[in-house]
């Protein structure tokens, strides 16, 4: 299953983003975020959303789960930019 765990816990529930960020007192759009995986939470963020879902952290964000970032080439690798 692709879908995170939050995403799974939000289905679970019947819940919308709308539903977790006011439970949680997030922002929506940064529940949302959050869920896609394209925001990582600050442990106060996560523990907030862990209390409203009523499961574990550990649960909400299990191990070795976290946002897709973009891969930045390193320096070296760049081209100049003109000036």
């Amino acid at each position: 299953m692709t879908r995170n765990a939050i995403a799974r816990l939000l289905a679970a529930r019947g819940w919308s983003d709308a539903d977790l960020a006011a439970r949680a007192g997030v922002n929506r759009a940064h529940a949302n975020q959050v869920k896609n995986g394209r925001s990582l939470p600050t442990v106060a963020t996560a523990l907030a959303i862990a209390h409203a879902l009523g499961v574990p952290v550990a649960i909400a964000f299990p191990p070795g789960s976290s946002a897709v970032r973009r891969r930045v080439p390193p320096l070296a690798s760049r081209r100049p930019t003109r000036s």
